[in-house]
């Protein structure tokens, strides 16, 4: 269990790493997508382990919902306009933010061993921590409010890989409702665009979320 939850781990994070050093808008969300399979892999064998059909819904629902239902929403999107498939004006250079990801990775590790290692007793508890912090880098680092929400939900996955391997036990209305507030979080973010597109206006469209 504890190797396969480190090949996951590992995984993800060279996806968002990639995530970082690419500038178009459709191959970021693409690989956020194989990205949610990946989890939904994990929970699916985390049900067999733990005998939890809870757990299985919420691999399903992973699957369905960050692997399918919103790339695809977003790829709809961006396909109305080819323009804005590539971010035209990252905030920092290529090199330099994969240079900050590994750093945070690093960060995230020496903080995860300072902070919560005693408590947790796990030393791969790092990973989703560092994922977590690449999520929160990827918001900040990208003008782009698809990026953005991609950087949120990559936040979300973190916190699927740190509560499903990490603590199995707690209840399954915490994993729920992260899920709800995802869905929450993709309706708020989808209505913001669609009043930006209703508003002309000489900047580029779909600039950073705001609030």
């Amino acid at each position: 269990m504890k190797d396969f939850f480190m090949l996951i781990g590992f995984s993800e994070v060279l996806l968002v790493i990639f995530m970082q050093w690419e500038v178009y808008v459709t191959k970021i969300v693409k690989t956020f997508s194989i990205g949610s399979y990946i989890i939904s892999i994990f929970l699916f064998y985390l049900s067999f382990v733990q005998h939890s059909y809870l757990v299985l819904i919420l691999a399903i629902l992973t699957a369905a919902i960050r692997g399918f239902f919103i790339p695809t929403f977003i790829l709809r999107r961006l396909s109305k306009d080819p323009r804005r498939e590539r971010e035209s004006k990252p905030a920092m250079g290529t090199a330099f933010s994969i240079i900050i990801s590994l750093v945070i990775a690093i960060f995230a590790y020496v903080l995860y061993d300072v902070t919560m290692l005693n408590f947790v007793g796990v030393l791969s508890g790092a990973i989703p921590v560092a994922l977590i912090f690449q999520g929160a880098f990827l918001i900040i680092s990208r003008k782009n409010a698809f990026i953005q929400l991609i950087g949120y939900m990559v936040m979300e996955n973190a916190a699927f890989l740190f509560t499903g391997y990490l603590f199995p036990d707690l209840p399954f209305s915490v994993e729920a409702g992260t899920v709800l507030d995802l869905i929450g979080v993709v309706m708020i973010s989808g209505i913001i665009m669609r009043m930006r597109e209703s508003t002309p206006k000489k900047s580029d469209d779909f600039d950073e979320l705001r609030g």
